[in-house]
């Protein structure tokens, strides 16, 4: 039987990302939920445990499972999440937003038609 509790400690202490033998793992503690925040990365399918720090989180392959630990799990802490255990997403998304925010700005200063002539006051 797998003790997660020191797979959870060796993924902190390490930051490492263990491969697990399928037939190892299955069939899997109830505390593991399937899950769609993250990112895929090639699984058939994902799991959290449901602890809202230090989470473990699965990735399934036919034939293996990856896990690691989320600081922050997705599912009770996104914005944590974003920054603390995906930084580069979160960088992207700021990024993205700067960029349209600073390109519909400048659009709003295009003018498309002429201007209309002054007109003298008499």
């Amino acid at each position: 039987m797998i003790d997660w509790e020191n797979i959870r400690q060796e993924c902190i202490q390490s930051g490492a990302i263990i491969k697990m033998n399928r037939q190892d793992v299955l069939p899997l503690p109830s505390f593991f939920r399937e899950t769609d925040l993250g990112l895929s990365k090639g699984a058939i399918r994902q799991y959290r445990d449901g602890k809202p720090t230090n989470s473990l989180h699965l990735h399934e392959f036919p034939d293996f499972f990856l896990v690691h630990v989320d600081t922050f799990n997705a599912e009770f802490h996104p914005v944590a999440h974003g920054i603390v255990d995906t930084p580069g997403i979160a960088l992207a998304v700021i990024g993205g937003a700067i960029a349209t925010f600073l390109l519909c700005k400048s659009i709003d200063s295009i003018s498309f038609l002429p201007a209309e002539p002054e007109k003298n006051s008499v």
